[in-house]
C-alpha cells in the first residue's frame, strides 16, 4: 500500500463522511469529547476560546476549521477517539486487527453509547488499513461511505470581472 494514496483515500472518506453529519451531531460528538481531547481537537480545528460554550455556532465554527486548517482527517479522529478507546479496551489483543464478526458483536452497544457517527468516523478511520473495518464500510449499510456530491462551480460575472480588472490596472497607474 502506498501512504500517500491511503492519506488521500481516507481523507476523502472522511470528507464524504462529515457531509452527511448533521450539525446537531457533529456539536454533539464535539460537547462529549472529555477533557483531555477537548484542546486537541480545539487546536486541530482552530476553534476560539469559548466555542464550546456557543453550541448555535459550533458545528459551523469546526467545519470552517476543518477546511481552512487542513484538519479533517484530524478532526475525524478526535472525534471518535472515545469509541476508538472503547472498542480497544472491549477487543483487548483482538483490537489490533478485529475481525467482521467482532465489529458486529461491539457495534449495538458502541451505537448507544457514543452515536452512530462516532462509529462511522471511527470506521473511515480504519477502513484503510483493518480488514474487519473494510469489510465494514464496503458491506454494511450503516457505514458506506456516501458518494461524494459534485461541487458545482460558479462561473463568474463577466462585467465584475471586468470592473475588477478596471480597478487593478488603476491602481497599478497610480
Amino acid at each position: 500500500m502506498n501512504l500517500a494514496r491511503d492519506h488521500i483515500l481516507v481523507e476523502r472518506r472522511f470528507v464524504a463522511m462529515f457531509g452527511v453529519v448533521t450539525d446537531e451531531s457533529l456539536a454533539a460528538l464535539a460537547l462529549a469529547l472529555p477533557e483531555k481531547l477537548r484542546d486537541p481537537f480545539a487546536r486541530s480545528v482552530g476553534l476560539r476560546r469559548g466555542a464550546f460554550d456557543d453550541h448555535a455556532t459550533l458545528a459551523s465554527s469546526i467545519r470552517s476549521g476543518m477546511v481552512a486548517r487542513k484538519s479533517i482527517i484530524d478532526a475525524g479522529v478526535l472525534l471518535s477517539e472515545p469509541c476508538t478507546e472503547f472498542f480497544v479496551e472491549t477487543l483487548g489483543d483482538a483490537s489490533d486487527d478485529p475481525s467482521y464478526e467482532d465489529l458486529l458483536a461491539l457495534i449495538p452497544d458502541a451505537i448507544d453509547k457514543f452515536g452512530l457517527d462516532a462509529v462511522r468516523l471511527m470506521a473511515v478511520q480504519y477502513s484503510v488499513a483493518l480488514g474487519g473495518f473494510r469489510r465494514l464500510v464496503n458491506e454494511d449499510e450503516r457505514f458506506k461511505i456516501p458518494s461524494a456530491t459534485p461541487v458545482a462551480r460558479v462561473k463568474p460575472d463577466a462585467a465584475a470581472q471586468a470592473a475588477k480588472r478596471a480597478a487593478r490596472r488603476e491602481r497599478r497607474q497610480r
